[in-house]
């Protein structure tokens, strides 16, 4: 039996969050209303609270669905990464190089997930807005950060066994440093510089950290 005319559908759930996650992405996290994704939905708002409670319950369903798929794909490529220029082609990525997938596959084994047009990794951009985000989404920002430092601790730790990495340095400062990085260029990219300059900045900050055999120019 038809929908009567007008009368919006019963919500999808898994599509209702493909569309917010289409939506935040594209448009960033903090600039998107309830009511312009239940329009594209074509569900009501009352039933999208019904669902997810409230607007930061269905954030974080959205932000979860992504970070799952970067626990499951992308993360773990650095379990076995023992180069450093898997950090350096992981950070051309977000600001759109094609990598070297010798190095780093980045997200395109399940790049079906990537909206048209979109810019950058989508949990970075949501990690810049963090302190626009509420209680639930931000917690699970915090708890994929975890996740990933301490797989990137363990890589870091190989290169600078290795001599790739300058001995002298902490591995906790070593990570919030390349961490920072990867967000400032997401920044740069969202403000609109050109990545070529991105690239050059990016290589030059990795170069404090990098023994010089090893910087990329």
């Amino acid at each position: 039996m038809k929908n009567p005319v007008g009368r919006p559908k019963l919500l999808d759930r898994e599509n209702l969050v493909n569309i917010a996650l289409c939506q935040y992405w594209m448009n960033g996290i903090d600039n998107v209303t309830i009511s312009s994704i239940a329009s594209l939905a074509n569900v009501s708002r009352p039933g999208i609270y019904k669902e997810f409670t409230d607007e930061d319950g269905l954030k974080y369903e959205v932000l979860r669905k992504y970070t799952d798929i970067l626990r499951e794909f992308v993360i773990p490529q650095y379990n076995s990464a023992k180069d450093i220029k898997t950090i350096y082609n992981h950070i051309y990525s977000t600001i759109g190089f094609n990598t070297d997938k010798t190095y780093f596959e980045g997200i395109s084994k399940v790049k079906d997930i990537l909206p048209s047009g979109a810019n950058g990794c989508f949990f970075e951009n949501v990690k810049l807005k963090k302190h626009t985000l509420d209680n639930k989404t931000k917690s699970e920002v915090n708890n994929f950060e975890k996740f990933r430092r301490n797989i990137f601790l363990k890589y870091l730790k190989e290169l600078q066994e290795t001599g790739q990495i300058v001995s002298s340095l902490n591995i906790d400062e070593i990570y919030e440093f390349i961490s920072a990085q990867i967000s400032l260029s997401q920044s740069l990219a969202l403000n609109g510089m050109n990545k070529e300059k991105i690239k050059i900045i990016i290589n030059k900050a990795l170069s404090a950290i990098v023994t010089p055999k090893y910087t990329i120019n």
